[in-house]
């Protein structure tokens, strides 16, 4: 955790030194332009985070959630990445957008993929679902008497 915060104290003086780098490389107007055209993408990015949020509710009934799943959270990620102006933080969200890092990122944030009740069994190791079938754990069901009672 101390290093973690190092590196965000540290952020803003990297940031700065990467804006140097830049400007002398391309022009200090080029590179406030491009800096400028990447926070807007950013906020656009999140812009269309929102909006399909916003039409998934109302395809559900109203109900809202801004809760981001796998696909959503690391393009949200992104997006907030490059609404933040900095060079660094940009790569950071070119970063996560690529497939393969963002499947190390998540490996990361969340750990290894757990299998769900549907990919494995009680006895055995996990095994594809067929298409249709649920296979759940002896803790995720349990029997019913039908309506009528039992049937001699």
């Amino acid at each position: 955790m101390p290093r973690l915060l190092g590196l965000v104290l540290l952020l803003p003086v990297i940031e700065l030194i990467a804006f140097a780098l830049v400007a002398m490389a391309i022009g200090l107007g080029k590179a406030v332009l491009l800096q400028l055209a990447i926070s807007l993408i950013g906020v656009a990015m999140l812009g269309s985070l929102i909006t399909e949020a916003k039409a998934k509710a109302r395809r559900n009934g109203g109900l809202v959630s801004f809760a981001l799943d796998q696909q959503h959270g690391l393009r949200g990620l992104a997006g907030l990445l490059f609404a933040i102006p900095g060079f660094v933080t940009d790569a950071l969200g070119v970063l996560a957008l690529v497939p393969e890092a963002r499947r190390r990122i998540r490996r990361l944030i969340v750990g290894p993929e757990r299998p769900t009740a549907a990919t494995r069994t009680p006895r055995g190791p996990a095994r594809p679902a067929e298409v249709g079938t649920v296979d759940l754990d002896t803790r995720e069901w349990r029997e019913v008497e039908p309506a009528g009672g039992p049937k001699t």
